[in-house]
């Protein structure tokens, strides 16, 4: 899992699963895949596909 995260309202955050897939107009102005897009350019290893449907395999059993 992240670890702490910054969101008042939780302790920890996890995303096993990175990226989406456009369905309908209002994806044209996607704040989340302008996010994938600067991580995957820092070289952020979870975004290493940058917006494309990612499973993390090795994340599944982070909850555990």
């Amino acid at each position: 899992m992240a670890g702490k995260s910054k969101i008042e309202w939780t302790e920890s955050t996890w995303n096993p699963i990175t990226g989406c897939t456009k369905i309908s107009e209002g994806c044209l102005n996607c704040y989340a895949e302008r996010m994938a897009k600067r991580l995957h350019a820092m070289g952020q290893e979870k975004y290493k596909n940058a917006f494309n449907v990612t499973l993390h395999q090795e994340c599944l059993s982070e909850p555990l």
